[in-house]
């Protein structure tokens, strides 16, 4: 760098929100369908293996077949 040239400076530029709060900005609304998500589809794949025990197609009925 020679004496006539000025020095590059990022400090001011303009950044309206800080790196944490982009962060849980983006991560918030994951973990929230994330949640969502399980507290909807637990119930319907609760069923659908109560619903095959009743029928007598208990998972834990089956029987490992080797290679």
């Amino acid at each position: 760098m020679t004496p006539f040239e000025r020095r590059a400076e990022f400090g001011g530029a303009y950044w309206p929100l800080g790196l944490p709060t982009v962060k849980t900005l983006v991560l918030l609304p994951a973990l929230l369908a994330y949640a969502a998500g399980f507290a909807i589809l637990y119930p319907i794949v609760a069923g659908s293996v109560a619903k095959s025990v009743a029928e007598g197609n208990d998972p834990a009925l089956l029987q490992f077949v080797g290679p």
